[in-house]
């Protein structure tokens, strides 16, 4: 589904499509993508970055949000989205252990580490390396058009316009939305919760 038709579906939950502009509707549609987006470690938003490096950096993608596992320490728990276990680097197939950014001065030298600098965009090794890099991070998705689709399934999307629907916003503008906000409230949090199970079943492999 088109972020238009999301809009569409949207401006139907609040019986009205005249109270936002086309461009606020997009914004508040891009709100909550990113809310959706962000509320978790999804499969589908798991990348890989490879290159090469030869010097002591690797600068990150420009749309990384956070390292994940990748060092058979998958996690198969539903409930578990953040856990303490180890995040890796390959140089040249060769694991590098990612460690804390505030631990960094206890491991100078150390040829087995590396460490994410997220103010400088760059994941720095102690001892300096060369040949190819590879690593799984959690990508940013761009921002939705009218004409483009969002990264998830297409079962999905409508959830989008539900959680438009319960937007603070739109409750205090829209009677409609302020009537059906718990009803509106439930529908988003039933597709949260299927999509979450369908995520699950993913790591289940």
């Amino acid at each position: 589904m088109v972020t238009s038709d999301i809009i569409k579906k949207f401006e139907m939950y609040v019986d009205d499509s005249s109270e936002l502009s086309p461009a606020e509707e997009l914004d508040l549609a891009n709100k909550i993508y990113h809310l959706i987006c962000d509320s978790k470690t999804w499969e589908f938003l798991k990348k890989e970055a490879t290159g090469t490096i030869n010097g002591t950096y690797i600068t990150i993608p420009t749309d990384f949000s956070h390292l994940v596992e990748n060092y058979e320490y998958t996690d198969n728990s539903i409930s578990s989205q953040i856990n303490a276990k180890p995040v890796f680097v390959f140089v040249n197939n060769t694991p590098f252990q990612v460690v804390n950014w505030s631990d960094r001065r206890r491991y100078t030298n150390n040829n087995n580490v590396c460490y994410l600098d997220i103010v400088n965009s760059k994941i720095v090794f102690p001892v300096s390396q060369s040949g190819t890099y590879s690593f799984d991070y959690k990508f940013i998705p761009a921002d939705l058009t009218l004409s483009t689709e969002p990264v998830f399934p297409d079962i999905y999307h409508e959830m989008i316009a539900h959680g438009m629907a319960v937007d603070d916003m739109i409750i205090q503008i829209f009677p409609k939305a302020q009537s059906y906000a718990a009803e509106n409230q439930i529908k988003y949090n039933q597709f949260m919760a299927q999509m979450s199970l369908w995520n699950a079943n993913l790591l289940n492999y």
